[in-house]
């Protein structure tokens, strides 16, 4: 297994090229939505490539494309001049094409996959199977700047991680337990994703996150309580939270888009709070407040690079380097 987070990627510079990938669910209007990715790109200093075939919905299970193909679109934009690989959607059948896509060679390059939700499953391939980093990011086919989706917010603040414009992004997490309260400083890499794919494939040879000296992040959508608290206890009891240093939750949403009703929202606290002070008592357990996941914000978050924690007071601040070798 790659030792994770010895590699980095460079910086997007003027005239390169980003590979879009679909490989997930297909999009609604796939043509329209192209020519506003192009359309948008073109106002940038970058261009995107986005290979005709891209989306064929197969039948009955409406996936972007066949396992092969989206397997392929993947190895072939790691084999191209691109420097970057962004997921135009996410939804579901990303973990199908995994096994197709480590059948191939392992990519010589080394380049960010961008994207969130079912993208985890290619998060979990750059992080786990080849020890590179990537970025929990909006998915580029629907956010605030092509077309409506549950992320409000656009491209830009992704674009500028990719070209080193910000090579650091910082976020103000809230402490959940003691641990979190009395702990000044931490270093360590952040790898994780959605909960449902980081769940499911917890255990799989080669797809297993590393979560020594990591903080393991997690996002959730379309759980009722009981069902995010299974998945949470499952990991729990798990090599990947008893060996982690902390845990970061993202946004915890019952129906993407849309506020969780109260009292669906207090379960769900009251799971986070149970696991931060009974479960992982002796872990820096941090809450992300509307900043990563399927609600209205979801900001880049650089996956298995260097990060760095710092208590002020009531709130931790996280610096996570866009591409720093951990």
């Amino acid at each position: 297994m790659p030792r994770a987070g010895t590699q980095a990627w460079e910086f997007l510079k003027e005239g390169d090229v980003i590979s879009v990938i679909a490989p997930s669910s297909p999009i609604d209007n796939p043509q329209e939505r192209y020519a506003k990715i192009r359309a948008y790109f073109a106002r940038t200093p970058f261009k995107v490539h986005i290979p005709d075939d891209l989306i064929e919905p197969t039948v009955p299970l409406d996936e972007a494309n066949t396992i092969a193909k989206r397997a392929s679109f993947v190895h072939e934009a790691f084999a191209s001049d691109a420097k970057a690989i962004w997921a135009i959607g996410g939804g579901g059948w990303g973990a199908s094409m995994l096994r197709a896509l480590m059948r191939y060679p392992r990519p010589h390059k080394v380049k960010p996959i961008l994207g969130y939700s079912d993208v985890t499953a290619l998060h979990l391939y750059a992080n786990a199977y080849l020890g590179i980093p990537s970025i929990h990011s909006v998915v580029l086919g629907i956010n605030g700047d092509i077309s409506p989706g549950w992320n409000h917010n656009g491209i830009d603040t992704a674009l500028a991680l990719l070209s080193g414009a910000t090579p650091v992004v910082r976020y103000r997490f809230r402490p959940l337990n003691a641990t979190a309260r009395h702990k000044t400083a931490a270093s360590a890499r952040i790898v994780g994703g959605n909960s449902l794919l980081v769940s499911a494939l917890n255990g799989a040879p080669g797809l297993t996150l590393d979560s020594r000296n990591a903080f393991v992040f997690l996002e959730s959508v379309a759980d009722d309580p009981g069902r995010f608290s299974r998945k949470l206890m499952g990991l729990t009891y798990s090599a990947l939270i008893r060996d982690c240093a902390g845990v970061i939750f993202g946004d915890v949403i019952a129906q993407g888009g849309k506020e969780n009703p109260p009292a669906i929202q207090e379960q769900f606290d009251d799971i986070v709070q149970r696991f931060a002070d009974q479960f992982a008592a002796d872990k820096i357990v941090l809450k992300a407040d509307n900043l990563f996941g399927h609600g209205p914000v979801n900001l880049p978050l650089p996956l298995n690079t260097a990060a760095s924690f710092h208590r002020d007071g009531p709130i931790v601040t996280g610096s996570i380097w866009a591409n720093r070798q951990a």
